[in-house]
């Protein structure tokens, strides 16, 4: 799980860099950053949400 979401925001900051590399020849580190980071955590929270809980586990009662 968070190898896959570590892989998804290399994978979008490569891409938003050369993106930004090829239209406007600068680029903007830091919201390629933010959004990386940003997207990562969504999509590890994303893979997190969908696993269901194992209510038999639940101990005390």
């Amino acid at each position: 799980m968070i190898k896959n979401s570590l892989g998804y925001g290399l994978f979008l900051f490569a891409s938003l860099t050369l993106c930004q590399f090829i239209f406007n020849r600068e680029v903007e580190w830091g919201m390629v950053v933010a959004i990386s980071i940003l997207a990562g955590l969504f999509n590890l929270l994303w893979e997190w949400a969908k696993v269901p809980y194992d209510w038999k586990k639940r101990s005390g009662h």
